[in-house]
């Protein structure tokens, strides 16, 4: 995670860091991602980047946070977990082609290559057994499709019926 070090840097330049760090993770994966382009993007020196974070491990996790934290932003400002129709909706917009989401390419990237070399338990909070069970089913469901897109209709056709199955 990040040091306090970068917690304490100002709103423009944390912005100018998590708008590098995105792109970087975005286009490659954690293997082939090089803290030179990103300290190039974010107009920093090198040793501010390892100020900043220990390796580039830490700045994928720590980046992986932000993604999660405003992916799941809605459900924290009242979105209702149990709502079929609106978790499907926004599984749609989120994998749609027309979308293209800032953090489609992040987290299609994410399933492909970086998911294994991450910890399995990065959540913040331990949900309720059926929040648990359908972020599971959500998860899963988005992993498919940014990895099948020919499928999606299928995907979110099933992603459906189950969770209407998991809430009544």
């Amino acid at each position: 995670m990040p040091t306090s070090t970068f917690e304490k840097l100002p709103a423009a330049k944390k912005e100018r860091v998590n708008a590098a760090l995105l792109k970087e993770f975005s286009v490659y994966s954690l293997a082939e991602a090089q803290v030179a382009r990103i300290v190039d993007d974010a107009e920093i020196s090198r040793g501010s980047f390892y100020k900043y974070f220990n390796d580039i491990s830490d700045a994928y996790r720590y980046e992986f946070g932000q993604v999660m934290s405003s992916l799941h932003a809605p459900f924290k400002q009242g979105a209702s977990a149990t709502d079929v129709t609106g978790i499907v909706r926004m599984v749609e917009q989120f994998v749609s082609e027309s979308n293209r989401s800032e953090y489609r390419e992040f987290m299609r990237l994410y399933y492909q290559r970086n998911q294994y070399l991450l910890p399995t338990d990065i959540s913040p909070r331990t949900p309720t057994e059926l929040e648990w069970a359908s972020s599971v089913l959500v998860h899963q469901s988005i992993k498919e499709i940014l990895l099948n897109p020919d499928q999606q209709t299928q995907y979110l056709e099933r992603l459906e019926r189950v969770l209407q199955q998991l809430f009544h």
